[in-house]
C-alpha cells in the first residue's frame, strides 16, 4: 500500500527527529490535533509507528531479527493451514462415505 503524501510527510519528520509529540506535529503541519491523531492512528494501524501514553509518536524499530521471526511464523502458519485443508478434505470424504448407506435405504 502506498502512503498518502501527508502520511509520508509524517514519516519523514519522524525519521528526522526520532520522536515527536502529536501537538507539535499538528502545529508543524498546520492541522488540528484531532487530525494529527487520526494520521497517527492510521500509521499505527499500518504498523509504521508507536504511540505512547503521552501522545508521543515514533517509528517502529524493524530489525532484521523481527523480520526473520515474522517470516518463520508465516511459514509455520502456512504449513498448519495446508495440514488443516488436508484434514478438511478427508472429513468431506468420510461424510460422503457415511451418507451413501443412508441414501440407499428406502
Amino acid at each position: 500500500m502506498e502512503l498518502t503524501p501527508r502520511l509520508q510527510d509524517i514519516i519523514s519528520i519522524l525519521k528526522e527527529r526520532g520522536t515527536v509529540n502529536l501537538k507539535d506535529l499538528a502545529l508543524e503541519l498546520k492541522i488540528s490535533p484531532k487530525t494529527a491523531k487520526g494520521y497517527a492512528r492510521e500509521l499505527y494501524r499500518l504498523g509504521f509507528v508507536e504511540i505512547d501514553e503521552n501522545d508521543n509518536l515514533k517509528l517502529k524499530n524493524e530489525n532484521p531479527d523481527s523480520v526473520e521471526h515474522l517470516k518463520k511464523t508465516v511459514e509455520i502458519h502456512d504449513n498448519e493451514i495446508a495440514l488443516l485443508k488436508k484434514e478438511i478434505e478427508q472429513l468431506k470424504e468420510e461424510i460422503t462415505r457415511l451418507k451413501k448407506p443412508l441414501r440407499s435405504k428406502p
